[in-house]
């Protein structure tokens, strides 16, 4: 090609333009891209919108609320997880508000329980002792002097009211003499402020092991993946997961005695053979997300789908003036003590 006009083209787009008009061949057109855009690097990435990034998860079953707050970044590699620079703010000022009291937190810093990426700890704001109350809506405030104010607002799902039925509590004083398809049901009425939930049975004990004597659980399944209906051994298992809550917020949870007696004999006489064993509840447990922490879940869960065609993973915030999100959950149980007479027992 020896058309001088083509040098006078400003850009690449014209120059295409002008040999399309021309007809000339296909490769041609790739030719002179290439040799019009070579010397200019190709970066997909838009340039970085700095913004605070705030998370919070706020619980009534323990007396720390911790909140992390940090800048986003642009990795250098075509791989997020290899960046391991430390991108916490220093400057950031943290506080919780509920109706007209304001809390705030302190820094505090807590080692990683996974050193593989980041070799430095966790920096994060603590506010101790304080356990959020059912019912109440509560402002996370995030306050930097290079990055301006972040915040969202959680509500905590009110108590939920539980119920364990009647031949339940009949089974759980021997279910050794009971049949092992009875049923062991329990009920509960979640609170309209909860978007999600999961329900599990735990059976506690205590088991000598030397001189001390250290406290244990297990949870109940659900079932086994094994197609015979009366099969109750204690491999391939499945357990609740958590759900959505039901329009009405009622929902039953259904066990089968078969599984205790089960879990029974695999403790006394197989785990524990030689030691001294005192079983002492059984602990109905009901978790409740509120709709931030159980949209972040299902948002998570939906990308991990095997049959979805997604590239990328979603980007889900719930912060006001920068990203992240602030959810809540409660924990609430309902107890039921057994007999010391209770078989297995070994004092």
């Amino acid at each position: 090609m020896n058309d001088s006009r083509v040098k006078e083209f400003r850009t690449v787009q014209q120059a295409v333009s002008f040999l399309f008009q021309r007809k000339l061949h296909i490769p041609a057109v790739l030719l002179l891209i290439g040799s019009l855009s070579c010397d200019q690097p190709f970066d997909p990435r838009a340039a970085l919108d700095r913004q605070m990034v705030l998370y919070a998860i706020l619980s009534n079953d323990r007396a720390e609320q911790y909140v992390r707050v940090e800048q986003n970044y642009m990795p250098e590699r075509a791989d997020p997880t290899q960046d391991t620079s430390n991108t916490v703010l220093s400057d950031v000022i943290v506080t919780l508000r509920e109706s007209a009291r304001l809390y705030r937190f302190r820094d505090t810093v807590l080692s990683r329980p996974d050193t593989s990426r980041y070799k430095f700890p966790m920096q994060m704001y603590v506010l101790s002792p304080f356990i959020p109350e059912h019912g109440k809506a509560y402002n996370v405030l995030a306050q930097s002097r290079s990055m301006g104010m972040a915040y969202s607002t959680v509500v905590m799902p009110t108590a939920p009211t539980l119920h364990i039925a009647y031949p339940a509590s009949v089974v759980f004083q021997n279910p050794i003499s009971h049949g092992p398809g009875e049923l062991i049901q329990f009920s509960a009425q979640l609170s309209s402020l909860a978007k999600g939930y999961i329900a599990r049975l735990y059976i506690y004990y205590d088991v000598l092991k030397g001189s001390e004597w250290v406290e244990e659980r297990i949870e109940l399944p659900l079932g086994s993946w094994k197609t015979d209906p009366d099969y109750y051994g204690l491999d391939m298992l499945y357990y609740p997961q958590v759900t959505a809550s039901p329009t009405t917020g009622l929902f039953n949870s259904t066990y089968k005695n078969g599984f205790l007696q089960s879990i029974i004999k695999q403790l006394t006489t197989v785990q524990y053979l030689n030691n001294r064993i005192v079983y002492k509840w059984v602990v109905f447990v009901v978790f409740q997300a509120d709709p931030n922490l159980f949209d972040y879940y299902t948002s998570i869960q939906e990308y991990r789908d095997p049959r979805s065609i997604r590239l990328d993973e979603p980007t889900y915030s719930r912060v006001n003036g920068g990203l992240g999100f602030a959810g809540a959950y409660t924990l609430d149980s309902l107890l039921f003590v057994l007999p010391e007479n209770f078989p297995g027992n070994r004092q």
